[in-house]
């Protein structure tokens, strides 16, 4: 799919390339980059990996192969939703072991796993496997029992030099509004982030993920229908806007079809039969307005390709209703008025938009009962 959308960039006039190809760099470094997560675990020894696993991320894991002393999780009965590499260097792990499983391959974040009555031998272990593990690596501390042993965690923290200099989270399995998934995922590298906020189900980073994502066609489909070519325009702006749906549906953890995205636009009224062949023609005509048509033309196509990917979000990843998604789309959508009237639409960006309108015209869609 990048190799389309690059082929499809290239064929742009040579001015435009670079920003495009700017633009895109992300969608190459969080999807063709993509990896397993490496957690290194350290501190308390009470509960197994997938144990650990389901109370901090509430999913269910199948235990995998071992490679170089990393051993890979995959959900249970969920296949292509990705996987997790997790070292256990808890207090029992031999020490040549966990060096040897670290010279193989570097961790991306250090969980500190502290339950309520722990040894001080499980801080100085942990001390000990914090040194090992490289001087940025960041720290997720999880505590078990309650807001005393965060406060807890979070001195002990605070009071030794190998986590305090290092980038760190303390937080609970049980908190609602930000999990443990959601704190991991917000320490890890582009490259393992994507894969593991789709094994843990966090929202947020999902949700983020794909806003990235959005950022990026939204710009490229507003450079494109800038272009001075009446038509040629619109079937290079279908292909983005399709593939930009398609990998929101992927960041979201569901499996990706050609009939579930298609389903999706056509809810959304995006076929030939809901008059989107007249709007987009209408908007292509513009074009042969000199500059102002430009202008209007490079809006809309923006504009549009923000509504529908901002629509994407909001149904494959915040799991919001189809009804409310379609008002969604069509508070966002650049209507056909402003044309009508000569008027250039108002120069707020397409997020400005949705924020007035939504608190002007309906409650925010995550407060709608029906969404769990």
């Amino acid at each position: 799919m990048y190799d389309r959308l690059f082929q499809l960039v290239d064929k742009l006039p040579e001015g435009m390339k670079k920003p495009i190809l700017r633009e895109i760099s992300p969608i190459r470094e969080v999807f063709l980059e993509q990896r397993p997560a490496r957690l290194m675990l350290v501190g308390s020894v009470g509960k197994s990996v997938p144990e650990f696993l389901h109370t901090a991320c509430g999913v269910t894991v199948e235990t995998g192969e071992m490679s170089g002393g990393w051993r890979s999780y995959k959900l249970s009965g969920r296949s292509g939703r990705g996987e997790a590499q997790i070292l256990d260097a808890r207090f029992d792990a031999p020490d040549d072991v966990v060096a040897a499983a670290i010279a193989h391959a570097a961790p991306d974040v250090l969980i500190y796993l502290r339950e309520n009555l722990e040894p001080e031998a499980i801080w100085t272990k942990a001390i000990a496997r914090v040194a090992q593990s490289g001087a940025e690596t960041p720290i997720v501390g999880i505590a078990y029992g309650g807001e005393p042993a965060r406060a807890r965690l979070q001195a002990l923290f605070a009071s030794d030099r190998q986590f305090s200099m290092r980038r760190s989270v303390v937080c609970m399995p049980d908190e609602e509004e930000w999990g443990v998934g959601e704190a991991i995922c917000a320490v890890l590298p582009n490259a393992a982030r994507l894969e593991f906020a789709r094994i843990a189900g966090a929202k947020k980073a999902q949700a983020e993920i794909a806003g990235s994502l959005l950022k990026s066609f939204t710009t490229v489909c507003g450079v494109i229908g800038l272009q001075p070519i009446p038509l040629a325009d619109m079937p290079v702006l279908t292909t983005l806007q399709t593939l930009m749906v398609g990998l929101v549906v992927y960041v979201s953890g569901k499996p990706v079809n050609v009939r579930l995205v298609t389903e999706f636009l056509g809810a959304l009224g995006l076929n030939i039969g809901a008059g989107i062949l007249f709007r987009e023609s209408a908007r292509a005509i513009i074009k042969i307005v000199p500059l102002w048509g430009n202008a209007v033309s490079g809006f809309v196509a923006g504009a549009g390709t923000y509504a529908v990917g901002r629509a994407a979000i909001s149904y494959f990843i915040e799991e919001s209703p189809i009804a409310e998604t379609q008002k969604l789309f069509h508070r966002l959508l650049p209507g056909w008025d402003a044309f009508k009237r000569r008027r250039l639409p108002s120069l707020k960006t397409a997020q400005t938009m949705e924020a007035e309108q939504i608190e002007a015209k309906a409650p925010p869609v995550g407060e709608n009962p029906g969404n769990k």
